[in-house]
């Protein structure tokens, strides 16, 4: 089983829905303000008697907005892969709510952690497919773009290779969006030209 290692932590206090006691404090009006902004319709609220009025919105302020901060879910900041020890390391950002011993919320706390877990097949072809799609624009970025206006010249990029048809096929797209992006032309160049290339 993968246990998390922290790496950083930090304690906050995180602003939350008012509890029983401070809505108790709140004035009749207020407390009919602070209903209304959570939804609760206007002819739930009307209700004659001021004090079963007022016990009616406490409990439907509660039940709405608990005083207790939202679930915040975990982000994932990182990834390496170590292919020689088939795993892979995962950093995340997490954020747990403390409470104090009676179930009142009392403060958060915010860590950096990481794990690591087996590489699976489709981590190493992801990252395989990741390198060669930098690799490939790199190559496109450092391109004399005049030499490149016309469709041969773009194929003979693409193809003169030995590479797959694959890779034949994301050559062509990449220098085809560099061109693009410089204001030179498109060429149309479909699977069946690069595969008969």
């Amino acid at each position: 089983m993968n246990t998390n290692k922290i790496i950083t932590k930090e304690t906050v206090v995180i602003d939350t829905p008012p509890d029983r006691e401070t809505l108790l404090k709140m004035d009749y009006d207020t407390l009919k303000e602070n209903t209304l902004k959570l939804n609760v319709s206007r002819e739930e609220i009307d209700i004659t008697d001021e004090d079963k009025g007022k016990i009616f919105m406490i409990n439907e302020c509660l039940r709405i907005r608990p005083p207790f901060p939202q679930l915040v879910k975990p982000v994932i900041i990182g990834i390496e892969h170590d292919v020689e020890k088939m795993r892979k390391k995962i950093t995340g950002k997490y954020v747990k709510h403390v409470c104090e011993q009676n179930g009142k919320y009392s403060h958060s706390e915010i860590t950096t952690e990481s794990y690591y877990e087996n590489l699976q097949r489709a981590d190493i072809d992801c990252r395989e497919k990741e390198n060669l799609l930098k690799s490939i624009k790199d190559e496109v970025s450092v391109l004399n773009l005049d030499e490149y206006k016309t469709k041969k010249s773009i194929m003979k990029f693409a193809c003169d290779n030995g590479k797959s048809n694959v890779e034949k096929r994301r050559r062509a797209e990449a220098l085809q969006r560099h061109l693009l992006d410089n204001n030179y032309g498109r060429h149309r160049i479909t699977t069946y030209d690069i595969s008969i290339y």
